[in-house]
């Protein structure tokens, strides 16, 4: 167990202060589409089943990408990594700023799914290089710390599209980061990966089909991907939040307070999951349940917030649910997910996989079903004023979430069980071969 300066020093080590903030970046990059949504409908004049097909485009680029850049790595192999990571980010960078630039429907479409596509490779190269940078003891807090600059990332680039009133801003700032952090990938990221290139088949390679097979034969990782593709739906659908407080009738400067204040719990929510996910990983189904608690407790408080019609009862709920909402990334998925992989290229489809079908699932089901299904009432009922429209738009929401999240929590579940299971496995066999070897050694 590393003492705590051997903690802090590997935390805050160059290797992952990079990985961290191209991580952080990512997730600002992503939550700019949301914040953006109420300018482009009074800009562009766009409707909420138009800006929900902005949502379908980035996120079905985004996961019909994901086995490209998983079958980069395993092509090229990890100690190539950094320099995929920095061809991405570039990439990524240019689509940014295109982005910025772009004033029509069409050009917005083409320039948010070439976003997407470049963004499909943060993820999984990210994860794969900071399993490798960490011991086990530490994942979880490594994870923490990663989420915790995400969720600082994202409020900084939501708060600053709702203060600038300009969503050009934002986007062009995100953009020019992340071509810088293409040239700090090559830099900085390129050490480590030549050390590890030894271990990175463990002395078995498998073809890209073979990873495949065996990951998908893994009731851990089935059950990790179900309660991806079913818990990512609800968060993907709040693409309408921002839209729905402006039509509740809230100021701007309302507005930039529940964006802080969502970023704020939601950064010591994240840290504060992965110290949870490692507190109790010794127990049997600990990051499982502490996976579930966080559900449950995210359904409610979510649920609070989209009834409440006053600000000070909104902005309440509202930070609970990021405070103990978001646990289950650093927690349990994350980890979980290093711990089925044998090596590292391997850890980097199992992330693919995984994302892939989580990513596919939310960009059909998440905002561009609420955008559908929203406009549909509207015209249905002739809804005119914006507090009709915030308690159609508030009620669609909570149904689709709430019918989401309770699936994932149920995968999570029947996943613990899974888990303890598996755990028992790997001990007995584990003890088969160490009396194999004492066996033989004693012949």
């Amino acid at each position: 167990m590393p003492s705590p300066w051997e903690r802090s020093k590997i935390l805050c080590s160059i290797p992952v202060a990079v990985l961290v903030i191209i991580a952080a970046l990512d997730s600002a990059d992503k939550a700019l589409l949301g914040a953006s949504f109420p300018m482009l409908e009074k800009n562009l004049g766009l409707h909420v089943d138009t800006l929900g097909y902005f949502s379908l485009f980035t996120n079905l680029s985004y996961a019909l990408c994901l086995p490209f850049w998983g079958f980069l790595v395993h092509r090229y192999t990890v100690q190539h990594a950094h320099n995929i990571l920095c061809i991405s980010c570039f990439l990524w960078g240019v689509a940014t700023l295109s982005i910025a630039q772009s004033e029509t429907v069409v050009s917005q479409a083409f320039f948010r799914s070439l976003n997407g596509a470049a963004l499909a490779s943060i993820l999984p190269l990210s994860q794969m290089m900071l399993v490798d940078l960490v011991p086990s003891t530490m994942r979880g807090s490594a994870f923490g710390l990663m989420g915790f600059l995400e969720k600082a990332a994202a409020t900084l680039a939501t708060s600053a599209v709702v203060w600038y009133d300009d969503w050009r801003i934002p986007y062009l700032a995100v953009g020019s980061a992340s071509v810088l952090m293409a040239i700090a990938a090559k830099i900085f990221l390129q050490m480590k990966t030549k050390v590890k290139e030894d271990e990175t088949t463990n002395g078995e390679e498998l073809s890209l089909l073979g990873i495949f097979k065996r990951i998908s034969r893994i009731p851990i990782f089935v059950y990790l991907v179900a309660q991806g593709v079913f818990g990512a739906i609800p968060w993907d659908i709040m693409s309408f939040v921002l839209l729905l407080l402006e039509w509740k009738g809230f100021t701007k400067e309302q507005i930039i307070s529940f964006q802080f204040a969502g970023g704020i719990f939601g950064m010591f929510g994240a840290f504060l999951g992965g110290l949870l996910g490692d507190y109790f990983a010794h127990l049997p189904h600990g990051r499982t349940n502490v996976a579930v608690v966080s559900v449950l407790s995210g359904i409610l408080f979510y649920g609070l917030f989209l009834y409440s019609e006053t600000y000070h009862l909104c902005i309440v709920w509202h930070s609970l649910f990021h405070l103990m909402g978001g646990w289950c990334p650093a927690a349990a998925c994350r980890p979980i997910c290093a711990d089925l992989a044998q090596n590292q290229v391997e850890r980097a489809q199992i992330v693919a996989a995984w994302v892939l079908l989580e990513k596919t699932s939310s960009s059909i089901f998440g905002a561009p079903l609420v955008g559908f299904l929203t406009k549909r009432l509207f015209d249905e009922n002739l809804v005119s004023t914006n507090q009709e429209k915030a308690r159609v738009l508030a009620r669609n929401i909570f149904l689709l979430s709430t019918f989401f999240w309770g699936i994932c929590g149920y995968f999570w579940f029947i996943m613990g069980r899974s888990e303890q299971h598996r755990n028992e496995m790997l001990f007995r066999e584990k003890e088969e071969k160490k009396k194999g070897y004492a066996a033989n050694r004693h012949v």
